[in-house]
């Protein structure tokens, strides 16, 4: 029985990211829905890419837990949209640390959110295909 008490917890602890892990929509907030919806418009989204050349990113926009938006150096008529799988939670209050084990960013690599202020790692989010938005021409 005293077994049973101890590993019901850590138990627990183990199962707790898997159920965070994807399974919950994100949810917007109006305004968080408003600024994505500025971004956006007057662009087209395009198929769908499962990387994005990390060099050549100049910004990062969080929109809320749900949007990564990159902004290119070398095609500021393109942005590149990652919703990540389950979210990204407060990145937008923190940073987002990537391996730079390739120059590209891809679908499946987990990057973590660290609060500098205190030097720990709070979350981590893993990256979905990248949705480009191209500018219509006039």
């Amino acid at each position: 029985m005293r077994k049973i008490i101890f590993a019901l917890p850590l138990a627990l602890m183990l199962a707790a990211p898997a159920a965070h892990s994807g399974t919950t929509e994100v949810k917007l907030s109006e305004k968080e829905q408003a600024k994505f919806d500025k971004i956006v418009a007057g662009r087209t989204a395009g198929k769908p890419v499962s990387c994005i050349n990390r060099n050549d990113q100049r910004n990062m926009t969080v929109v809320g837990d749900k949007y990564l938006i990159y902004s290119s150096s070398g095609n500021s008529k393109t942005i590149y949209v990652n919703e990540p799988y389950g979210g990204c939670r407060n990145v937008d209050r923190n940073t987002l640390v990537t391996r730079k084990s390739s120059s590209q960013l891809c679908r499946g690599e987990i990057a973590q959110v660290k609060d500098l202020t205190n030097n720990m790692f709070v979350d981590s989010c893993s990256f979905s295909n990248f949705v480009p938005y191209t500018k219509i021409e006039d």
